[in-house]
């Protein structure tokens, strides 16, 4: 066994050994013991072993983070991933009669009628995340005056990866629920107060990008082993998600010069990574790497999997293939036919000898299941964010900054004519060539859709495109989920789908009980 794997194995385990606590508290995290305290955050080692925990716990696949597959009382965090930014949108829906008759509920999701006490609205394993962010945040500042090994930099990495993995859980969180309490500060004592009340969306966005700040200022540009740059947080890392965190909080500002100054600095953001250097879009054939080998160059922030190391597998293979909880829907065979050509990214890939053949690797059109994850070991990579990504932000972007701009939107084409070219792999394919924004929104949510298959961002670029200015064209979203709907179906879902406040979760039963602080979203009061 290599070294370096051995040091992560060490490090994982024991942050898992330091951070595994729950309670029955409104945010479900337990105050780490006096004992605890008291051995821990003594040496860099230890220090980094926490973060270590974080990232694991982000990438988990298991309810309770070591074992166990889906529960009737609790989410993993890569199930929220599908069933919050998947589940919702038109292109993924649940397999009838394959998911677990205890877990019935969670189909809800897929009909966008989701309750309050739906196992599918709890926030526990991201509120963990949180907290022991927050744990990091207090006490490695301190790590260096009993560990001389330990340098400031050290410290600046460590805390910026702790700032980024906080705004990252609360960027899921603002998306999916829109209000949460914000908490800032480790719990560790019965005698805190955690009855903690609901933070607006504009106060959990100004916060998410001051850690995201703070966190592209101390992260690393690259780490010395050169595996961890995509499976932990660089500053490229860092700068990616700000982005997409600009693009969400323009869409939802009524101001013009905010909205210019957001889109201004997306595409900063944007252009640091694309001038990087670091990333690159992989060849069609290639594609399919992305998640049955990791760490290609197209990957920015991935999680880690190899079943050759301390088993360290997931869920994904069952889940998309062998058990078959979800199924593709054929909204998306009309997304890649409406562009003829055979696409590497689809259920029908190039067969060769020009362009090159490659495997099935979106989905199978028989099955309908999702094959990004399809590798016998179990240990594909779930991902975050790829490269393909950044091109398309910019590009959304451009066509928002300077609305209807010949030269923004010929640029934005330019982007997605990058991402057109690796799916199709020859140069005769039809090219964007949006000259309206509208027309360019349309065009971004049919590329990304294509592109982003089973990747948990459906149903959240949708809530995106439709509220800008102030919901003037809810049809961006509402279309295209009724789309997935017939008859009768369709008339019960369409008055749903038409109030914005539906298209963010209900706070949790059993939070709500909990904490009397806390107020239900309004659509569900």
């Amino acid at each position: 066994m290599k070294k370096r794997n051995k040091i992560f194995i060490y490090l994982v385990m024991m942050a898992l050994a330091v951070g595994n606590f729950s309670c029955d508290k409104q945010l479900d995290v337990k105050p780490i013991g006096k004992l605890q305290l008291g051995d821990f955050w003594q040496s860099k080692e230890q220090s980094v072993a926490a973060i270590a925990g974080i990232y694991s716990i982000l990438g988990s696949t298991s309810y309770n983070f070591s074992n166990g597959n889906m529960s009737e009382t609790a989410m993993s965090p890569v199930e929220s991933y599908i069933f919050w930014g998947e589940m919702r949108g038109e292109l993924l829906a649940s397999n009838p009669g394959k998911m677990p008759s205890n877990q019935i509920g969670k189909e809800n999701v897929d009909n966008m009628n989701v309750s309050p006490v739906d196992v599918t609205t709890k926030y526990t394993a991201f509120y963990k995340i949180i907290n022991q962010a927050n744990q990091a945040l207090k006490y490695i500042p301190g790590v260096g005056k009993k560990d001389p090994a330990f340098t400031e930099e050290d410290a600046a990495n460590l805390t910026g990866e702790a700032y980024f993995l906080r705004a990252y859980a609360y960027f899921w969180l603002v998306r999916t629920f829109k209000e949460v309490p914000l908490v800032l500060e480790p719990s560790e004592t019965d005698a805190q107060d955690y009855n903690v009340a609901k933070a607006s969306a504009d106060t959990l966005f100004a916060r998410i990008v001051k850690d995201l700040e703070i966190a592209k200022r101390t992260l690393p540009t690259w780490y010395s082993k050169v595996e961890y740059s995509r499976i932990r947080a660089t500053k490229y890392t860092a700068m990616t998600v700000l982005s997409d965190v600009c693009l969400w909080m323009a869409a939802l500002s009524q101001n013009d010069a905010v909205k210019n100054d957001l889109y201004d600095k997306a595409i900063s953001n944007c252009d640091a990574v694309i001038n990087s250097g670091k990333y690159l879009l992989l060849p069609g054939p290639n594609f399919g790497t992305i998640w049955t080998v990791g760490g290609t160059e197209e990957s920015i922030f991935e999680t880690y999997s190899n079943s050759k190391v301390n088993n360290q597998v997931n869920n994904l293979l069952n889940w998309t293939m062998q058990t078959g909880y979800f199924l593709v829907s054929t909204n998306a065979d009309e997304l890649f036919d409406r562009l003829i050509f055979k696409d590497y990214r689809g259920a029908t890939p190039p067969l060769g000898p020009y362009p090159e053949a490659g495997p099935v690797v979106g989905y199978n059109i028989g099955s309908r299941y999702i094959q990004k994850y399809s590798i016998n070991t179990r240990d594909c990579r779930w991902n975050f964010y790829r490269y393909a990504e950044v091109l398309l932000m910019k590009a959304e972007a451009l066509a928002h900054r300077s609305v209807d701009d010949p030269a923004k939107l010929a640029s934005a084409n330019e982007l997605v004519n990058k991402i057109r070219f690796r799916g199709y792999g020859v140069n005769e394919y039809i090219k964007a060539n949006a000259t309206s924004t509208y027309e360019m929104d349309n065009i971004l949510l049919d590329e990304r859709g294509r592109e982003f298959l089973g990747e948990g961002k459906r149903w959240f670029e949708l809530v995106r495109f439709a509220s800008r200015d102030n919901f003037l064209h809810k049809e961006l979203l509402i279309d295209r989920i009724l789309s997935g709907f017939n008859g009768v179906q369709r008339l019960v879902i369409a008055p749903r789908v038409n109030n914005p406040d539906s298209w963010y979760f209900p706070l949790n039963a059993d939070a709500l009980a909990t904490n009397p602080n806390l107020v239900q979203n309004p659509y569900y009061q």
